[in-house]
């Protein structure tokens, strides 16, 4: 029997990109079993969006609907808990798919059934024009828990995770909840399965954009956070606890400083556009 896959896309607010995403979904050159929206409490036009793609998709789209905003570890954990699926693989609302991406990834989970989860690169900025992938060229590597502590390897949208396991995204964290999880993953069922090839495009990147992670300050408090977390569920010592709350703390000063030259160099680059 084929392995089924459920995507799910949790969504606030986003009239303007879902369409695309969910197109992304649909055509896959392997298809999913059924994609499941997670509404969370939208209120512009995203609900109407939606159903316009039912109406027409011959793959099952089913929509959930929250009535209050809880933000995307809810909606995701909805989805996945609704889900039938063998696999989920998750895409956000405001990104899209390599055509191939479900033909890539779902056979590394076939082939290893001891492998909970694997995920792959991504691209950010222009949409790309996406070209063919020969299979034979994909590079594949494991990530382990050690891995992780370093700093978050996978984007949500490029992971495929096995229904069947109890973890899900904490509603603790409203910033690195996904973080939080593929630490979790790694520490109790070992290494994670990653590919070396962009199979989605994301609409913000890893930080300093305007998503959640755009505010660096309260992105490396809830990477702290996420440590801690980690520190009371017993993945973590107090002592290894102390040396990786310190990295987190280097890689915020290094991205500030980041920040702020990437800053001025577009205040400089615009100011001599002016002067032109």
């Amino acid at each position: 029997m084929s392995t089924t896959v459920t995507v799910v896309i949790p969504v606030h607010n986003g009239a303007s990109t879902i369409a695309a995403a969910l197109d992304s979904a649909l055509h896959q050159t392997r298809t999913p079993t059924e994609v499941i929206v997670v509404d969370d409490a939208s209120t512009d036009a995203t609900v109407e969006m939606v159903e316009r793609t039912m109406s027409t998709s011959t793959i099952p789209v089913r929509l959930l609907s929250a009535t209050t905003n809880q933000g995307p570890s809810v909606a995701r954990n909805l989805g996945w808990d609704a889900a039938s699926g063998d696999l989920i693989a998750f895409l956000d609302a405001d990104d899209v798919w390599h055509p191939q991406k479900l033909e890539i990834q779902v056979p590394i989970m076939e082939s290893t059934p001891h492998l909970v989860m694997s995920a792959h690169d991504r691209t950010v900025g222009e949409s790309p024009a996406w070209s063919t992938i020969d299979v034979r060229d994909i590079g594949w590597r494991d990530f382990y828990f050690r891995d992780f502590l370093l700093r978050n390897r996978c984007a949500t949208p490029s992971v495929i995770v096995r229904r069947i396991i109890p973890e899900r995204f904490t509603g603790q964290l409203r910033r690195a909840e996904d973080y939080f999880l593929w630490l979790s993953i790694a520490k109790t069922y070992g290494s994670v399965r990653f590919g070396d090839i962009p199979l989605v495009h994301c609409s913000n990147p890893a930080y300093g954009g305007t998503g959640l992670s755009g505010n660096l300050l309260l992105m490396y408090r809830s990477e702290l956070s996420a440590m801690r977390l980690l520190m009371e569920h017993g993945h973590l010592s107090k002592p290894a606890l102390l040396v990786v709350a310190t990295w987190i703390t280097i890689k915020f000063l290094i991205r500030l400083i980041d920040h702020w030259i990437l800053r001025d160099r577009l205040q400089i680059a615009k100011e001599i556009r002016h002067r032109h």
